[in-house]
Formats: C-alpha cells, sequence, structure tokens
C-alpha cells in the first residue's frame, strides 16, 4: 500500500474489524436456527464488500434517472445566495432531466458582476433584434440586480436587456451609470415588475417622464425613488398617476418642496413610507405629504442627514397617523414634548415599535434640559395611556441612558414593563435595546 503511515493504519484496522465481525458471526452459525438467515442479513446491511465475493458491477457510464419530484427537493436544499450559483450551473451538467429542473433556479435570481455581466448579456440577448435570435432563457429571469455594476454596460445595452426579461421580471435594481431616460420606454413595458430600486442611479430623471414610465406597472407594490430628479414645471404633476397598487415607498436624493405636488396623489394602498438623505425637503413638504396620506401609515421611517427638519419638528407626528404600529426617526429631529403628546392620544394609540436613532455627525446626544429625552418619558407616555400598546423600543447609545447606573436601572425597569404588558396579552416579543 503506497500510502502515508496514518492511512495504513487505518486500512488494516479496518480489515482486522472485518475479519473479527466474519469469524464472531461464523462461530455463532448452528446455535439457533435462524442464526444463518440473520448474519446474511447483516453481512448485506453492515459489511462492507468482502475480497472474493463476486459483484455486480455498473458500467461507467450508466445514469442513474430520478423523478422530478426528487430532484427538485433535492434542489430546493441549495440556498438561494451568491455563491450558489456555481452549485446550480454544475447541476445543470449532470444530465438533461437535471438541466430541466435547475435552469429555472439558475436563471431566476442571477448574480451580476463586472466579470460575468458580458456572458449574461450574451446568453440573454443573443441578437440586438429580438426577432431574429430570442432566447428562451430570458422568460426565466425573475429578479434582475445590477447594482453592482459602476461602468460596465451602456445605457442602450441596460434598456435592450429589460426589453428582453420584461416576460417575467418581478423585481429590478437600477445600475449606477448606465440607466438614464432611455430606459425608461423599456421599464414600462414590464408589467410584473414588484419591486423597482432607482436609488442607485446618478443621472438626474424628469419627474414626469418617470411617473408616466412607473404608472402602467399595476403590480409595483416597492419603489424605491432615485436620488436625483428634476421637476418638470410645463407639465401639471396632477395628470400623472402612481401605481395603484404601491405599499412601500422609499423617498431619498435631491428631491425638493417643489415637488409636493406629485405626492398629493399618492394611492391608499401605501402603507410604509421612509425617507433619508433627503437635503432639501422640509416641513413644507412632509407636514402636508403625512396630512396626505397619514391616516393610510402603518410604517414610517425618517433617517438622518435631513438638515431642513429642525428641532422638534416631529414632535406631532403621531397625531397624523391614527393607525402607525412601527416608528422610527432621528432624535435630532424631536423633543420630550412627543411623549407629552402621545401620553394624551385617545383611544391608545397603537404604537409597537418605536426606534429612536441618532445622526452620526453628533457623536454625544445634546439638548436643553427642558427637551432632553430620559427613559422615564416613555414610563410617563404609557403611565397615561397614550402609549399603552407599545411592547418594543430600540434607543442610540447617544442619547446616554446607559452612562450612569440610575440610567441603566431605569432601562431594565422599563423593559421588565414592556415585558410584562407582553404576557399579560399572551406573549410576543417585548422589550428595550440600546444599539450603536
Amino acid at each position: 500500500m503506497a500510502l502515508d503511515p496514518d492511512s495504513n493504519w487505518n486500512a488494516e484496522m479496518e480489515e482486522s474489524l472485518n475479519k473479527w465481525l466474519q469469524k464472531g458471526l461464523e462461530s455463532k452459525k448452528s446455535q439457533t436456527p435462524y442464526t444463518e438467515e440473520l448474519y446474511e442479513l447483516f453481512e448485506t446491511i453492515y459489511l462492507p464488500s468482502i475480497p472474493g465475493k463476486t459483484e455486480r458491477e455498473l458500467p461507467n457510464n450508466a445514469v442513474v434517472h430520478l423523478p422530478p419530484e426528487i430532484i427538485l427537493q433535492i434542489l430546493s436544499y441549495i440556498p438561494r445566495e451568491p455563491h450558489s450559483q456555481s452549485y446550480l450551473h454544475a447541476c445543470c451538467l449532470i444530465s438533461r432531466s437535471w438541466y430541466s429542473a435547475a435552469i429555472p433556479f439558475l436563471y431566476h435570481s442571477p448574480h451580476i458582476t463586472g466579470k460575468n455581466f458580458k456572458q449574461f448579456v450574451a446568453t440573454v440577448c443573443p441578437s440586438v433584434n429580438a426577432h431574429i435570435r430570442k432566447s428562451e432563457l430570458a422568460d426565466l429571469v425573475r429578479r434582475l440586480d445590477m447594482g453592482n455594476l459602476v461602468h460596465d454596460g451602456s445605457k442602450s445595452l441596460t434598456a435592450r436587456l429589460l426589453g428582453r426579461v420584461k416576460g417575467g421580471l418581478e423585481e429590478f435594481v437600477a445600475p449606477q451609470a448606465s440607466f438614464a431616460i432611455n430606459c425608461l420606454a423599456a421599464l414600462s413595458k414590464c408589467t410584473h415588475l414588484r419591486h423597482l430600486d432607482l436609488s442607485l442611479i446618478s443621472e438626474s430623471l424628469s419627474l414626469s417622464d418617470l411617473f408616466h414610465s412607473i404608472s402602467p406597472l399595476d403590480n409595483l407594490v416597492s419603489f424605491r425613488f432615485p436620488r436625483s430628479s428634476t421637476n418638470d414645471t410645463k407639465t401639471n404633476a396632477f395628470h400623472h398617476s402612481w401605481p395603484c397598487s404601491l405599499q412601500n415607498l422609499h423617498i431619498s436624493g435631491g428631491l425638493r418642496n417643489a415637488s409636493l405636488l406629485y405626492f398629493c396623489t399618492v394611492p391608499h394602498t401605501l402603507t410604509t413610507l421612509a425617507m433619508s438623505n433627503c437635503l432639501h425637503l422640509s416641513m413644507a413638504f412632509i407636514s402636508p405629504l403625512l396630512k396626505t396620506i397619514g391616516f393610510h401609515l402603518t410604517h414610517l421611517k425618517i433617517s438622518d442627514n435631513m438638515p431642513q427638519l429642525g428641532y422638534g419638528a416631529l414632535d406631532n407626528v403621531l397625531l397624523q397617523m391614527p393607525l402607525l404600529l412601527h416608528l422610527s426617526f432621528s432624535i435630532d429631529f424631536i423633543t420630550a414634548k412627543f411623549f407629552v403628546c402621545a401620553g394624551k392620544v385617545t383611544p391608545p394609540h397603537p404604537l409597537n415599535f418605536l426606534e429612536l436613532n441618532s445622526s452620526q455627525q453628533t457623536p454625544r446626544y445634546e439638548a436643553p434640559d427642558f427637551g432632553r429625552i430620559r427613559s422615564d418619558c416613555i414610563f410617563r407616555a404609557i403611565d397615561a395611556g397614550g402609549l399603552s400598546n407599545l411592547r418594543r423600543v430600540r434607543v442610540h447609545r447617544a442619547l446616554g441612558w446607559t452612562d450612569c447606573m440610575a440610567g441603566r436601572l431605569d432601562l431594565e425597569e422599563l423593559s421588565e414593563l414592556l415585558e410584562a404588558m407582553a404576557r399579560e396579552e399572551g406573549g410576543g416579543e417585548a422589550g428595550l435595546w440600546v444599539f450603536k
């Protein structure tokens, strides 16, 4: 045996064990009438192949055919992650049946990078003219994420790619540099689209052209606004409509207060609103917007880096949203008055989750003593009855609630109060968390 010492020792031990098992079983053959049958059964199941016995050998090119249901069950255990793309590709090379079962998984959510983008385009768009040569694989794409591309491809290539995968596309993340106004026509034909992310686009888009393109998307439920857009004063904003099924809207970038008219026609199906990095938006935009759609919102998130919002600008925000369940905003926009107003809400507000974030530019929360937010502010709002449905609280460490022993004890008491109220209702997640 041309093996290393460890391998030789393992092989010898395995051979000795097999001989010992065979010798022990052969010595018991004559003791009971069923010992010989038991020996044959044990040998078949547990013992490895014994040298010298004839075995039926399969040819090297034999293929084991599995039912499609079994193959699909095997493929379901492969995680839907970028590194799994090589595994799915290997499954497609096993046989025709494996190819037929694995190819929809491979092209469902392709992981596109600068290294494989050209090969992907050559496969999905083998010809500039779709009538001359069309790829059947294009209809298998359900999620097209081009967010990892920067200078790969061109704007016309993105438009052509959208035109090929429009039949089954449900989610699209636009690239940074290769998406422009000429892609909007192809985007408007992706009628099965459910999630649209234009937040990475560097080129400024006209709001009128943008709304003209997304209004036919009746299945769209989630939309992330582009970070740069221009308001066309020559068109009437009320003539443009939003997708009728929109539920989740994320606003960011260079929107200005003058674009408010476009948001006055947001459908009543909208339940989630997020705003971040809006350098030019002030309460002149946010307050009318919340008055228009606030009665339908259940989730609201207003992040930092919105310098036009003043200190205490959102103190009365709960009064405009009677159905809100999840609220997250920066502590730079509220004071202790927020909890005073919340405690007076009747009937009790349904708010269940509250997150108090902090601006990264401010290492320590600084506010006048009369407006400083402390943990007892939440205590009082709960005790007054207005926030009696609150169960989960997350606060930024910049509030300073953990800087002293007394503050940490107050946090423990507040967390125990939230957990006790949850137990009275039959359980559920509850408590207070401090994050950085």
